[in-house]
């Protein structure tokens, strides 16, 4: 799986905490706000471990931990988080484009004009 992605990409794939799949459920315009986001918290916890990567409502949802065991609590670790998912909800998931958030067929994606077409396209 992580021979198709990017370094910056795989790097965070390699902070999956053992028993969670390694699985980075975003599309490609996510990546660059996904890889800013990891040299924040790693800046901020450098063992950081990571459950889940995915998109959640047309947002960015990152559930990572500053430590292992999960007893750390650092608010600039959290704070990150949150900023991410803020830009999330902003960004083309397809493209990295700005872009808005739009439910199609009971599913809410954010998507620039022409990814939002390509998607409308793709139910008919």
């Amino acid at each position: 799986m992580t021979e198709d992605l990017p370094p910056e990409i795989s790097r965070i794939v390699d902070r999956f905490a053992p028993g969670w799949p390694a699985w980075i459920d975003v599309g490609a315009g996510w990546y660059s706000l996904l890889a800013r986001l990891d040299e924040q918290l790693a800046a901020i916890a450098p063992d950081y471990v990571l459950h889940q990567c995915k998109s959640k409502f047309g947002a960015l949802s990152y559930y990572a931990y500053p430590s292992a065991d999960g007893s750390l609590h650092l608010p600039a670790f959290d704070e990150a988080i949150l900023a991410a998912s803020w830009e999330s909800i902003e960004t083309c998931e397809e493209c990295g484009a700005p872009a808005k958030q739009y439910t199609i067929r009971l599913w809410t994606w954010t998507l620039c004009a022409a990814h939002l077409h390509e998607k409308l396209a793709e139910g008919r």
